[in-house]
């Protein structure tokens, strides 16, 4: 068999092939363009209402007076002091040879931790030398609140309470 009968065998199968991907290729497009586009608004809802009454008011006043309803560039984060994770002191070690892990980093005597320096480390925690002259402690257990202890003058802590 040629070359010319095979071409001749596989021309019927190559054009329906090709004619096959082309109908997916456009069909696929032909749906897409008949779908909505789900961000736009519905036809007829274009354009907002002009603000009436006391909505109108308030926007007059917020073209008079922009700063009153001005937000603060940058939110304020809360000031959160730094974390002791742990600490390393050797008993046979040099003075300040002691380590301490604060928020991630390590630390030793004389560092500086923001605007304060590491004035000391100790088994319990690390002593900051603030920048305006005070000390910090930063403790390596956290705080536990213990309820206060009861006193004689205050008999409605004895007293037994009554349910409703």
């Amino acid at each position: 068999m040629t070359v010319q009968a095979r071409l001749l065998m596989i021309a019927p199968l190559l054009s329906a092939l090709l004619s096959a991907v082309l109908w997916v290729l456009l069909s696929g497009s032909a749906a897409r363009a008949a779908l909505p586009d789900p961000t736009r608004p519905p036809p007829g809802m274009d354009r907002s209402p002009a603000p009436t009454g006391l909505l109108a008011q308030r926007a007059a006043t917020m073209v008079a007076e922009p700063a009153a309803y001005m937000r603060p560039p940058h939110p304020v984060a809360p000031v959160v002091a730094p974390r002791v994770q742990g600490l390393q002191l050797h008993a046979d070690a040099m003075p300040g040879s002691a380590t301490a892990l604060i928020d991630g980093r390590l630390v030793r005597v004389g560092d500086r931790l923001g605007d304060a320096i590491v004035q000391d480390i100790r088994a319990d925690g690390v002593w900051l030398r603030l920048p305006r002259g005070g000390t910090q402690w930063l403790g390596l257990y956290a705080l536990v609140e213990t309820p206060e202890p009861l006193t004689a003058n205050a008999p409605e802590q004895t007293a037994a309470r009554k349910e409703p």
